[in-house]
């Protein structure tokens, strides 16, 4: 008996040893080793975010060259986006825009200032030598504020020349895709590692613009439908009008209760429907400026065709003055829209 009590305490005792051995083993592992990789760099970094530590996040990312190596991305990018140049003229349209490095630089490290601490984007930016950004059109410009982290695909390391490429995929909304963005991250002396460069920013900006090109395209499509549907239509009632103005007269009861139906059964009606289905539309930023100039138009026109019906009651010069402008305004509206719909055909080719 007394032998397998000892027994017991013996295992028991080496149970103890190795479990020791192995924690003590665990804890040299993380300290000397894991501690040391690129890896935990990245876990760091995530850290630093969720916990609003910008001094932390700075011990992990070397942001001089991450700054100036994304501006630089970002500008190259953002010129073969929307310059249809080559040769001497691309060369020296990439060029003049270096003129806004600075405030690039200034706006996207604001921008990850106030992401860090407060979980946004910044609003505005401001340089040196009184040149003002603002910080959410970079943001915008360059499609960061609209990707989610999805995972660590992978992590090569080269230890020789002490650098590392982390393949990390994310979520682009506007693109409605996922992409994998490859950061270079570098060995610094203490043996910890810091992002050092996003080495395909250039292409994610390329994509993103791709993506809003796309989506420009399609808007334009599918407005251009709605528009000719209810412009005949409206060409259409227009002809009815003419022909009750030209078979009656203004004076009679009977001519101006038709056209007051008209007005409010027909035209106030297809307006109101065009407008509908405009604003049912998903519209891409870079159409907005369209859209809401086309929304205005059909405005003009509600206001015209109700303005005109009331006047076939009251018969009030101030009413017909009022609907005469309200469609005056229109039509000029209606010619700025063709010439901005031209322009932003323009940037698609």
């Amino acid at each position: 008996m007394g032998s397998f009590v000892r027994s017991v305490k013996y295992r028991l005792f080496a149970v103890i040893v190795v479990a020791g051995l192995a924690a003590i083993g665990g804890l040299w592992w993380y300290a000397a080793y894991y501690t040391n990789t690129p890896e935990y760099a990245l876990k760091m970094i995530g850290e630093s975010i969720e916990k609003h530590d910008k001094d932390k996040l700075a011990k992990y990312v070397d942001f001089d060259h991450l700054l100036d190596a994304s501006s630089d991305a970002l500008l190259d990018g953002l010129v073969e986006a929307h310059i249809p140049a080559v040769g001497d003229t691309k060369e020296a349209v990439s060029s003049f825009s270096r003129m806004f490095k600075a405030p690039v630089v200034m706006s996207l490290k604001m921008a990850i200032d106030n992401y860090v601490e407060y979980g946004q984007w910044s609003k505005s930016g401001k340089t040196d030598g009184g040149m003002t950004v603002d910080a959410d059109m970079i943001v915008e410009r360059s499609g960061i504020g609209a990707i989610a982290f999805r995972r660590l695909e992978s992590m090569a390391v080269d230890n020789e020349t002490g650098t590392a490429i982390a393949k990390i995929q994310v979520y682009q909304e506007e693109a409605g895709e996922e992409y994998v963005l490859d950061v270079e991250l570098v060995k610094k002396d203490d043996g910890g590692w810091q992002v050092y460069e996003i080495t395909n920013f250039k292409d994610f900006i390329g994509l993103v613009n791709n993506s809003r090109r796309q989506h420009v395209k399609l808007y334009l499509e599918q407005s251009a439908a709605i528009m000719t549907r209810h412009d005949e239509k409206t060409a259409s009632l227009e002809e009815k009008v003419k022909s009750v103005l030209a078979g009656g007269s203004l004076g009679s009861n009977d001519t101006r209760k038709e056209l007051k139906k008209i007005m409010e059964s027909d035209v106030l009606t297809e307006w109101q429907s065009r407008k509908k289905e405009l604003e049912d539309m998903k519209v891409p930023a870079a159409a907005g400026t369209l859209h809401r100039l086309r929304i205005k138009i059909c405005d003009l026109h509600i206001a015209y065709a109700e303005g005109y019906a009331k006047w076939m009651d009251d018969k009030n010069a101030t009413t017909i003055r009022s609907a005469d402008s309200s469609l005056k305004q229109a039509r000029t509206l209606e010619k700025e829209a063709e010439l901005l719909t031209r322009q932003v055909n323009s940037h698609l080719k």
